[in-house]
């Protein structure tokens, strides 16, 4: 009976041990051609063989060129820095400019980008803090860095890429079909039900799944040839997504105020429902080609009724198309440029408080160093070096370099036991890696469940860097240990500045976003340049989706943000299309000032945090009223501008009066 429950479990682990296997063979290969072709600290292979492995090959090969690329730069620099000084207190300096420069750029950066800026910094604090050790070998030092790495790279691919899937663009592909079917079919229910307050949990669920697509898209599309072309179109159909669905949410509000009987705006309203439904099933069944002609008669039975929500869905078709052609699908209209993108916003508050953070970290830890002269010094802030940088762009670092500083812990103890008791007078590189290799395989294995992953895999890159199998060293046991402890102490010290010094988890980020995507909306309504204001939303279109991904991750209330992103959403795309509407020359003589006065009010009216939900929704309605009225250019009282300010003004009234006075004013 043992011997079957045995069995069964080798069966049911079989996935975890096969990818344990295959990660340990890679870094132990890595490591025995890194002995043979004598590179100066060959560990360094082993190491970059684990970090590399990827779940899909294109991420793969992206991560393994950036890597590569920053480590390039960082080995440079620390090189040029060691050439000039030998002083740590000049070196602190130094590295705490170089590492604050790296970890902001870093933190404006994205994906790969960013890891190779990140690499840049904690690499260049490598070669400086063993350059200084061992000013010998420094020249060695540098190239052996560069050279381990692109052995790891090699040995990894060879090893594992056969191995590991494509990328799953398919899967993506057919997500996307789907999310864009729902949208469409909670757009008819939408016209259906007028706004009923069911739907709202629909647009909440749409919303994240928007949010879980872009966040996949760098991972999903890295390591192609064009996939920056294909991401730019996966996330101009986000746009036009998000677009529709702020958009859909005002026009489900405005239809409940009509008056229901009224037959023939029921006919319409039903009779383009159900040609919203159609469109839904094909789109859900990927049968997209086949109904583009229909979408397209769609928009343009919506633009007579509801102007900016046929602009909306015009701009689905647009992308869709522009997919499909990415993907083979069609070659008809491929060269129309998109009408909707998601632009990246770069977050300056947080990149300069990252920089500020590592550039303090280091020249504390390096301040301590230089007075007491520890010999240990230089371990410590390479390691504190790589925990400030590479980590400084995680959502909650203080939680990621915690659960690290356990893995550390353990991983450099096993690593003094390994090199006192088991390495001494071992050279051959196959029995050096027999020794190493239960010590690896164990870590392999952990990193493959999700509580464990973290904590195993930095147990086990401490443990090959303690141990530095391959290399010949003559140090008493207790030196060894005082090293590791220093290793270890410099993980601390990273923990205690993402914790403490300053700041920064989920909660904060997400403060910071909220404020952030409040401040678009106040820029949106002063800008006066349609070009401009449509740069602004897309950015804030980004913003949200961010919000959306933290807030249904770390915060157990987060319905509410979700609204207020949705009703950000609103705000944006009709202030955008109000300013066009100035400049376009069309309105009647009473609507630019009517416009003006609801834009100047904006910034003040949505800055009241204490009830920020409210004001949003409210504002998002009243700005719709007056978008439709304009689009329709019906405005039924012929009182002057200067008359309506006056009166309202008078009258005290606020967002809802406003509102409520444009749709009487409309016959709502």
């Amino acid at each position: 009976m043992r011997y079957l429950a045995f069995l069964r479990l080798i069966s049911q682990q079989r996935p975890r041990i096969f990818q344990a296997l295959r990660g340990t063979t890679a870094a132990l290969a890595a490591l025995a051609v890194a002995i043979l072709l004598k590179i100066e600290n060959p560990y360094w292979a082993a190491m970059t063989a684990l970090i590399v492995i990827q779940p899909t090959r294109g991420m793969l090969l992206e991560k393994s060129l950036y890597r590569l690329l920053g480590s390039a730069i960082g080995a440079a620099a620390g090189l040029l820095i060691l050439l000039y000084t030998r002083s740590p207190l000049l070196l602190t300096l130094a590295l705490a400019f170089w590492l604050a420069v790296c970890v902001g750029i870093g933190n404006l950066l994205y994906a790969q980008r960013s890891y190779a800026a990140l690499m840049a910094a904690c690499t260049c604090a490598i070669i400086a803090m063993s350059g200084y050790l061992n000013p010998a070998h420094l020249y060695a030092i540098v190239f052996g860095r560069i050279a381990c790495i692109m052995v790891g790279i090699i040995v990894t691919t060879v090893v594992t890429a056969l191995f590991t899937p494509v990328n799953p663009r398919a899967e993506l592909f057919e997500r996307l079909h789907q999310l864009s079917g729902r949208v469409v079919a909670w757009l008819a229910l939408q016209l259906r039900q007028g706004g009923a307050g069911t739907l709202n949990r629909q647009e909440q669920d749409i919303l994240i799944e928007i949010a879980e697509i872009e966040g996949m898209l760098d991972a999903v599309c890295s390591g192609r040839l064009g996939s920056r072309q294909r991401k730019r179109h996966v996330r101009g159909l986000i746009a036009a997504l998000l677009s529709l669905l702020a958009v859909g949410r005002l026009t489900g509000a405005q239809l409940s105020r009509h008056d229901r009987q009224d037959q023939r705006h029921d006919y319409w309203q039903g009779l383009l429902a159900q040609h919203l439904d159609t469109v839904a099933d094909k789109l859900e069944q990927s049968a997209t080609i086949s109904c583009t002609d229909e979408m397209s008669e769609v928009v343009a039975e919506s633009k007579v009724h509801m102007p900016l929500l046929g602009e909306s869905l015009d701009g689905i078709v647009n992308s869709l198309q522009l997919l499909l052609h990415d993907y083979g699908s069609m070659t008809s209209g491929s060269q129309e440029p998109a009408k909707n993108r998601l632009i990246r916003y770069r977050d300056w508050q947080e990149a300069r408080r990252a920089a500020i953070r590592a550039g303090l970290s280091i020249g504390l830890v390096g301040l301590i160093w230089t007075l007491t002269g520890w010999s240990k010094g230089p371990m410590m802030m390479m390691a504190i070096s790589i925990m400030i940088s590479i980590f400084s762009n995680k959502e909650h670092p203080a939680a990621f370099v915690g659960q690290i500083f356990f893995g550390a812990a353990i991983g450099s103890t096993l690593a003094v036991c390994c090199r006192i008791l088991l390495l001494p007078g071992i050279h051959d590189p196959l029995l050096t890696a027999a020794v190493i290799s239960p010590f690896v395989l164990l870590g392999a294995f952990a990193m493959q469940y999700r509580r464990t992953a973290i904590a195993a895999t930095d147990a086990t890159l401490f443990f090959i860097f303690v141990a530095q199998p391959g290399v010949s060293i003559a140090i008493l046991p207790a030196d060894l240990a005082i090293g590791a402890v220093a290793m270890v102490l410099g993980v601390g010290g990273a923990w205690l500045a993402y914790r403490h010094l300053i700041p920064i988890n989920p909660a904060i980020r997400l403060r910071c976003l909220l404020s952030a995507i409040v401040h678009d909306l106040a820029g949106l309504a002063a800008g006066d340049a349609p070009a401009r204001t449509g740069i602004s939303l897309m950015r804030m279109q980004h913003r949200v989706t961010r919000l959306v991904d933290m807030a249904t991750r770390y915060d157990a209330e987060h319905f509410s943000m979700l609204e207020e992103g949705l009703a950000a959403l609103s705000i944006g795309s009709c202030v955008q299309r109000l300013h066009e509407l100035q400049t376009s020359g069309t309105l009647s003589p009473a609507m630019p000032g009517l416009i003006r006065e609801a834009l100047m009010a904006l910034p003040e009216t949505i800055n009241q945090p204490q009830r920020i939900k409210g004001v949003l929704e409210e504002t998002a309605q009243l700005l719709y009223t007056l978008l439709e009225q304009a689009l329709k250019d019906t405005v039924r009282e012929q009182k002057t501008v200067r008359q309506l300010s006056t009166q309202w003004k008078a009258e005290g009234f606020g967002v809802s009066e406003r509102r409520d006075a444009l749709l009487e004013m409309q016959g709502v």
